[in-house]
């Protein structure tokens, strides 16, 4: 049998003896946009922002019926990329000592969620709470397509979700569910005393300069808002569906720009002291890789962080390195009928390491 010693003098002999490998080849970014575009979506953008620029690929259409060509600083609804957003809230309100992410759920929102002193805010930014995920309701679903431009009240949401029995025992398990971050927007007023949406633009747009983001409870459709497309039929529902459903759990509107500006600030320690941003970045054991409103994977170029989001018309994910330095953003304007998210996925991943 080998020495130790003598092992690791062969491996260090070999690894110096190892050709160097060589740098991955930087991808242009308008062919992967093109990509996605043959593959069935109407429009797609991806983009890249580094510390020295940021570059970006488009291709398509924002708007079909009117020929309106993709742009990169667009907007669109970023769906579930939004709760990052809220769970860099309720992060900042515990850090001024506000709140405490193991508060139970009882303490802010009274009587609202039945054994709510059994769960904490911590379970529901990790989606570990087991409550019922309102979207998944059928007879929620067949009333949001049958008139999709009715406003919902986030109470009526969680009463949706209520009507379902537990998952599983809080922090035992991980389900990913919205009704957890429409109970989150609710705890961000009953703490505040304010509205969700002037939270967001005082704690996070403003300072931020993101002057392309905001939370809008009405159908908006500006000039530079990316039309979304549903179905075999690509039929386009940005006329049709109102933000309201959404709320909390993905209401925000963004574009590539302010998106990237918001993970560069979150990952350096612009928005959170560093105690809650480890709080944020470290998942529990049963919720696998989610933390709290973001998760983490492995690409070519290490360990990132990031979320998705789809907003039925709109599919968006967003990677970010750890160090903040690198972001990337891909969007598509369709659901899953043509683009699978797998193809998603590797496409940020590429374009975060190599774009």
């Amino acid at each position: 049998m080998r020495t130790l010693a003598a092992v690791v003098v062969a491996l260090s002999v070999c690894v110096s003896a190892a050709p160097a490998a060589a740098p991955a080849k930087r991808v242009k970014l308008a062919p992967l946009a093109r990509t996605l575009v043959k593959a069935g979506a109407p429009g797609a953008l991806v983009y890249v922002r580094t510390p020295t620029a940021a570059r970006a690929g488009s291709a398509g259409f924002a708007d079909v019926g009117a020929h309106v060509t993709m742009r990169a600083g667009d907007r669109w609804r970023i769906a579930s990329v939004s709760k990052a957003f809220v769970a860099t809230l309720v992060l900042q309100l515990e850090a001024e000592g506000k709140l405490d992410i193991d508060d139970p759920v009882e303490r802010w929102l009274p009587g609202v969620v039945p054994d709510g002193s059994g769960i904490t805010l911590r379970e529901l930014l990790n989606h570990t709470s087991g409550l019922f995920n309102y979207t998944d309701d059928n007879d929620w679903v067949t009333a949001a397509v049958g008139n999709p431009m009715r406003a919902w009240a986030p109470r009526e949401l969680v009463t949706i979700a209520l009507a379902h029995p537990a998952l599983f025992p809080p922090g035992t398990n991980w389900s990913y569910s919205n009704t957890n971050y429409i109970l989150l927007g609710l705890v961000v007023e009953a703490a505040t005393g304010d509205n969700l949406g002037a939270e967001l633009q005082r704690r996070i747009f403003t300072p931020l300069a993101l002057a392309s983001t905001s939370f809008p409870q009405t159908i908006v459709l500006a000039p530079d808002f990316v039309h979304g497309y549903f179905g075999e039929e690509r039929t386009d529902i940005a006329p049709l569906l109102s933000p309201t459903w959404a709320w909390a759990a993905g209401g925000i509107v963004s574009n590539a720009r302010d998106v990237t500006t918001f993970y560069r600030a979150l990952l350096t320690g612009r928005l959170l002291p560093a105690a809650q941003l480890k709080e944020m970045k470290a998942p529990v054991p049963v919720a696998g890789t989610y933390g709290l409103g973001i998760f983490t994977t492995f690409t070519a170029c290490g360990r990132v962080y990031g979320h998705d989001g789809d907003f039925f018309g709109w599919r968006t994910e967003v990677l970010a390195t750890a160090n903040g330095k690198r972001e990337a953003v891909v969007m598509v304007n369709i659901d899953t009928t043509f683009v699978p998210w797998a193809r998603l996925e590797s496409t940020v991943k590429t374009a975060l390491c190599r774009g």
